[in-house]
């Protein structure tokens, strides 16, 4: 098996998987942040489902652009259309479809490449690396809202 091909069935049921959990949460409590500090499951399904788009500009190689004032203003007015869970699904699966499309066309070679990122103090990261990006990115939402679940009651396992 090839690692784009891989990295698509690993990064699709991962997003299947946040999406779940973020399925079972009510309603009432799709905009409840933990301590009013904390993240909504909303705002994380928002994130999950813009998430494909930030790794489809690392791997086709188009200019990251700036994260100023009015992109972020941009972003936020973008992602806050998406009021549901079934909204935020619906649009994250149509970027992974994009994105998949240009992991399945990903030559071998370009997975020897690296990039310069700012992240972490910044440093170069893998094409692969690159490419996990939206699988970990679900991975990690999915503990956060089943954390989330767990402090309003919800010990359910989806």
């Amino acid at each position: 098996m090839r690692f784009q091909d891989f990295i698509i069935e690993s990064t699709q049921k991962a997003a299947d998987e946040a999406f779940k959990y973020a399925a079972g949460v009510p309603e009432d409590k799709l905009t409840w942040k933990p301590l009013d500090a904390g993240r909504s499951v909303l705002d994380q399904a928002q994130e999950m489902a813009k998430c494909p788009d930030w790794a489809y500009t690392l791997v086709s190689g188009a200019e990251m652009g700036q994260m100023d004032e009015a992109s972020m203003a941009a972003y936020k007015a973008e992602i806050a259309t998406w009021t549901t869970i079934e909204t935020c699904k619906a649009e994250c699966q149509k970027r992974l479809e994009k994105l998949f499309a240009l992991y399945k066309d990903l030559p071998d070679e370009r997975l020897l490449e690296t990039k310069w990122l700012p992240y972490g103090g910044g440093r170069d990261f893998g094409m692969e690396e690159m490419m996990a990006y939206p699988s970990w990115n679900f991975t990690y939402h999915v503990g956060q809202i089943a954390y989330i679940q767990t402090l309003y009651g919800d010990n359910n396992m989806y």
